[in-house]
């Protein structure tokens, strides 16, 4: 038993020490505004200090202005491609993810987002709401079938954005009263990405509105902090049993 034990505790240490994904790395389309040196930008207080720094401070952090320089930074900061846990940082989700189909090892935290050069939709998303909630400007997402995105409020109106997708739209065609939650109606401003947006918009669909200042992903949030957890002690249990062994009945 204490073999088997000893093994055990080696086999669940042993995917710690090794810094790589099961899931493939996705590639730049060229297409897509990209600036690799921007990867530097590896925390949300960096975002925020770099976009200070290029804006020269002229905006509040609160105003809608300042808003579209951070989502110009975003844009150039990441390109298209879900981020992925690689086994040295959470294998339990790594391997669940690979075994059972889900997204459960795509990171949710902005922090972990931001070590990455790609993310997702929803991804990117959520690391424009967590400077947006640094800042205490209300947020919201919107689901579309195949696509994720934000919607911000200022001065009472509600503005669009989209960072991955990056459509070519002016501050008075992000106001909602001018889209009206209607997908087809963003359709036109992704030039660069027409085929996709096709696909993530659906036809004659709405969008579904999150609750304001909701907490992106909660559940997926709580399972990956809790794995990430297990995954640098869960090797330590057996050798616990291994060192406390059960007294034998007389």
């Amino acid at each position: 038993m204490k073999i088997f034990l000893i093994s055990l505790s080696a086999l669940l240490l042993l995917p710690n020490f090794f810094n790589f994904s099961l899931e493939p790395k996705p590639g730049y389309n060229k297409i897509e505004i990209f600036d690799p040196s921007l990867s530097r930008i590896n925390s949300v207080q960096k975002l925020i200090n770099y976009t200070d720094s290029i804006s020269q401070k002229k905006y509040a952090h609160n105003s809608l202005q300042y808003a579209m320089v951070i989502s110009d930074v975003i844009e150039q900061r990441f390109y298209h491609g879900f981020s992925v846990y690689s086994l040295h940082k959470n294998w339990i989700a790594a391997v669940t993810q690979r075994l059972l189909g889900h997204d459960v090892a795509n990171p949710v935290n902005p922090e972990d987002i931001l070590k990455y050069p790609y993310a997702g939709c929803s991804q990117q998303a959520i690391v424009l709401t967590a400077v947006m909630k640094e800042n205490h400007v209300p947020y919201r997402s919107l689901g579309f079938p195949h696509h994720y995105t934000t919607e911000l409020k200022f001065n009472n109106s509600w503005y669009y954005f989209d960072t991955d997708m990056e459509p070519d739209m002016t501050i008075e065609d992000r106001d909602l009263k001018n889209w009206k939650h209607d997908g087809d109606s963003l359709k036109k401003f992704y030039h660069k990405n027409a085929a996709s947006a096709e696909y993530g918009f659906g036809n004659s669909k709405k969008a579904i509105v999150g609750k304001i200042n909701a907490s992106p992903a909660p559940n997926a949030s709580l399972f990956q902090t809790t794995t990430k957890y297990l995954s640098k002690l869960l090797w330590l249990f057996p050798l616990i049993l291994v060192a406390y062994p059960r007294k034998k009945k007389t």
